[in-house]
């Protein structure tokens, strides 16, 4: 469907359409990226509550999401790739 082929649109539509704040010029805020998975986005979001609302939102969503740590900067992200039907 569409959701495979704009991955990261589809996934910044439902954080959005939830009421999930996108990153602002001050840095707090959710950011999609593409990944090097062909079927999957990178969801970053500073603060640790709010990227597992957006780990939330996105289950609910029907994406698989699984949550992970940058291994030399620490900092955490979720990986969400749309469920096979």
């Amino acid at each position: 469907g569409w959701e495979r082929a704009h991955l990261v649109q589809a996934a910044a539509l439902a954080l959005e359409a939830a009421g999930h704040r996108p990153a602002g010029p001050d840095g707090s805020g959710y950011r999609v990226r593409e990944t090097p998975q062909p079927e999957a986005v990178a969801v970053h979001e500073p603060d640790a509550e709010a990227l597992r609302a957006c780990a939330v939102t996105l289950e609910r969503a029907g994406w698989q999401v699984g949550e992970h740590t940058e291994p030399r900067t620490r900092a955490r992200h979720l990986l969400a790739s749309p469920r096979r039907v």
